[in-house]
């Protein structure tokens, strides 16, 4: 069982890899908060080990924004001529 102090570290670095998140991705914080919360208690379901479930959250959480980013992008550019056509 998890001490108070170690749930409040726990705490403190979940927080630094959210505000990481949304400064590299610019993504508003609520979301990222919550797609973080959602991937983490994913993963700890069946975490044996507890002490990279923060990193491999950031590392989901980012790959996540990374694929929104790019749909968002691909679906808002202008349909190019085709060559063949």
């Amino acid at each position: 069982m998890s001490s108070l102090f170690e749930r409040g570290k726990e705490a403190v670095r979940h927080e630094r890899a959210i505000r990481s998140l949304r400064d590299r991705t610019g993504a508003p914080v609520a979301e990222v908060r919550s797609l973080f919360a959602q991937e983490f208690s994913r993963l700890e379901v069946g975490a044996k080990v507890r002490s990279y479930l923060a990193l491999l959250t950031a590392s989901n959480v980012r790959t996540m924004l990374r694929k929104e980013t790019l749909i968002t992008t691909v679906a808002k550019a202008p349909a190019q001529p085709r060559a063949d056509g």
